[in-house]
């Protein structure tokens, strides 16, 4: 028998016996909050099962703001949730309660402590100024937050305003003027152009660096240790530093720690010599919660088993925490409560904003997409994400468009299928959403294989079926058909298509207050949904259309079908050639991402910090985030429903640079959009354009 099935079976015969054995055999069940991460993937699928006895369930979460839906809504009992979760759970007032601590170290009250370690030429705060300051980076994680980085700088220098200048910008503008110089290596935003640009126009906050020319990840002085070593190898006179960083520094080094002081919150100092550190701020170690009519039989359930059975003592810890041990709180705190125990946590994310607000009012369309905004917010303020977001719901998604267009909201994430109106609405797209390549949008002609047409041209007078009127296909087709037909560049894209094909069926054109041609709607048995390509592909299996214009991945994900080339069907390609095309050759339009579009007067300004926002939220909430546990998912399903806001292949977003003319609408956009593909062949190795927003499309 398998090694690991007899110890799984060992180890549930060991949970049994002690149950039974200590007396709760009716005892509820459990229900912990497990959620899914790169290195939990296994450790679920092996752990979960087992734990399917009388006591304890998995439920499985996307992130650790799912686990606290999850807690609200009764689907779980217990969480492991970080500090700055607890913020969140205080501010929607959940009823939660901490019960036991998740600490590496057992003996550590805290997770870390955070000083500033100055040299003997600063006797106060009034020292200060026109000093050398040693930053360890401005990188942000679950743990080291942006309120955490910005503490002491927030302590002890005004706050930057300036309305022509970033949030981030003016924060780079405090630290400039305020000290002589500093090493603030590594990245100060996650675009490499944009932080070339900011370190060039602010040297002296890269001037103490070892390399001050890069001011990189890879430099002597970046990171927890670098400061450090800034700060003794007397290039700078003060650091932010974490406590135990420079306590294991001065063991193992023979510097002398006479040279040194601790800057007090008070605005004196303490020599380092009497171990006795003035504390700025204190990391909170993540805690177990459960609700609180729950809280104490949790407690009871967990120190059973933590307790008793060695085995499934590693099995728990396995699914609640990673090589942590649990330490039972004084008492039952609520959020804010244990929160409050940490010097200078609250106050760190108490956050002064500027004023007038540079808040981000985010439309959305749904209100699942509203509860998912909504989380989304809290999540990024907690974790010092700026600007704020404000989510503001329309009825539907052309109401979200026209409020951005009335400058009543900032920004709306549009569909691919939407990039018309937005053009027709002279609205900017500021940001694209880029996709797994497997998700792309692939639109073809489909005909069956036995047809005699070879082009798009030899469809002249056939029959034709469209997911509807201004879809991507259609939009697709007529651009194709007015560089190839002598139709008159000024005919409406209706008449155009109308007079091409014989008899077609184009859902959406019934809501045209307009004449329409008879036979644009002659093949149509009932109106179907735009995007539904599906019933558009029956309109060729029955036999009423010729050729139809659809997503090719949908058709062959519906029907498994592997290489349409070897059914009963055939794509075809623009032109007739002799060579057997690929599927990839005769793509009329491949689309890659959607985008984040926002009014046409938007300034440069706004971009920049709604871009800046972006940034931090996908290095925080991305697919790529390399931490144990995801705070928040931002681009994966939302309460089990993909596609909420974003598509659910997103994997980043990406700055457009282009911000110039504003094309005015014509009745040529059709034949305008004929480079709509342009853009979306390569989202990787694009060159943008900076001259016309609208090239970004293929428009001029």
């Amino acid at each position: 028998m398998n090694l690991q099935l007899i110890s799984y079976q060992l180890l549930l015969y060991t949970l049994i016996f002690l149950f039974n054995e200590y007396g709760v055999t009716n005892a509820q069940t459990l229900r912990i909050c497990v959620v899914e991460s790169t290195y939990k993937k296994g450790m679920i699928n092996k752990t979960c099962p087992i734990m399917d006895i009388p006591r304890f369930e998995c439920s499985v979460a996307r992130d650790r703001f799912d686990c606290l839906r999850k807690l609200a809504n009764n689907e779980a009992d217990v969480a492991s949730l970080q500090a700055e979760d607890l913020l969140a759970v205080s501010m929607n007032k959940f009823d939660f309660l901490t019960t036991f601590e998740l600490r590496l170290f057992t003996k550590e009250k805290y997770e870390f402590e955070m000083v500033a370690l100055v040299r003997k030429n600063i006797d106060s705060e009034w020292d200060l100024k026109g000093k050398r300051f040693c930053h360890p980076g401005f990188e942000i994680s679950d743990t080291y937050t942006k309120s955490l980085s910005m503490y002491f700088e927030n302590r002890i220098i005004p706050k930057e305003c300036d309305p022509e200048k970033t949030l981030l910008e003016n924060r780079l503008t405090a630290l400039s003027n305020y000290f002589e110089a500093a090493c603030i290596a590594g990245p100060w935003i996650d675009d490499a152009a944009l932080d070339k640009k900011l370190k060039k126009k602010y040297k002296n906050l890269c001037s103490l660096c070892y390399n001050p020319a890069s001011c990189s990840i890879g430099d002597k002085y970046h990171g927890r240790d670098g400061a450090i070593l800034c700060l003794t190898d007397n290039v700078g006179d003060i650091a932010w530093v974490r406590l135990d960083d420079v306590v294991q520094y001065f063991k193992m080094t023979e510097s002398n720690k006479d040279d040194y002081s601790y800057l007090c919150p008070d605005g004196m100092t303490r020599p380092a010599k009497d171990d006795n550190p003035c504390i700025w701020l204190q990391q909170p170690w993540p805690v177990i919660v459960s609700p609180i009519k729950i809280a104490e039989t949790a407690v009871d359930m967990i120190n059973l088993t933590i307790n008793r059975s060695y085995l499934w003592k590693n099995a728990f810890y396995d699914v609640l925490s990673f090589h942590s041990t649990f330490i039972l709180t004084e008492t039952f705190y609520s959020p804010i409560d244990y929160l409050e125990r940490s010097i200078g946590f609250l106050s760190a994310n108490d956050r002064a904003t500027c004023k007038p607000s540079r808040r981000v009012s985010w439309c959305i369309s749904s209100n699942i997409e509203d509860r998912k905004c909504r989380w989304l917010r809290d999540a990024s303020f907690v974790y010092g994400i700026e600007p704020s977001i404000s989510c503001i719901q329309e009825s539907n998604r052309m109401s979200c468009l026209d409020a951005v267009r009335n400058q009543e909201a900032d920004i709306f994430v549009s569909k691919p299928e939407e990039l018309l109106q937005v053009f027709k609405k002279e609205m900017k797209p500021i940001l694209q959403v880029t996709t797994n390549p497997e998700y792309d949008i692939k639109i073809v002609a489909i005909v069956k294989r036995n047809s005699l047409y070879k082009s798009i041209k030899d469809l002249k007078g056939a029959n034709a079926c469209f997911t509807g009127y201004q879809s991507i296909g259609w939009n697709t087709f007529v651009t194709i058909m007015k560089m190839i037909s002598k139709e008159n560049g000024d005919c409406s894209d209706i008449k155009a298509v109308g007079n091409f094909f014989s008899h077609s069926c184009v859902p959406g054109l019934s809501t045209m207050k307009t004449d329409i041609p008879r036979n644009l709607y002659s093949l149509c048995r009932r109106d179907v949904n735009v995007e539904n390509d599906i019933d558009t592909f029956s309109c060729l299996t029955s036999g009423r259309a010729d050729v139809v214009f659809v997503n090719l991945n949908n058709i062959k994900k519906e029907f498994n079908i592997t290489n349409l080339g070897n059914e009963k069907y055939k794509i075809l390609c623009k032109e007739e050639t002799t060579q057997k095309e690929t599927e990839e050759a005769c793509l009329l339009t491949r689309i890659t991402s959607t985008a984040i579009v926002a009014h046409q007067n938007i300034t440069d300004l706004r971009r920049d910090e709604i871009y800046s926002m972006f940034l931090h939220m996908n290095q925080l909430f991305g697919t790529t985030t390399t931490r144990y546990t995801r705070a928040f998912s931002l681009y994966g399903p939302y309460d089990g429903v993909e596609n909420v806001i974003f598509p659910v292949s997103t994997c980043l977003i990406i700055l457009c640079r282009f911000f110039a003319h504003t094309i005015k609408w014509t009745t040529q956009i059709s034949y305008l959009f004929t480079k709509f593909i342009t853009f979306f062949t390569s989202i990787i190795n694009i060159t943008i354009s900076t001259t016309s927003p609208w090239k970004m499309y293929g428009l001029k």
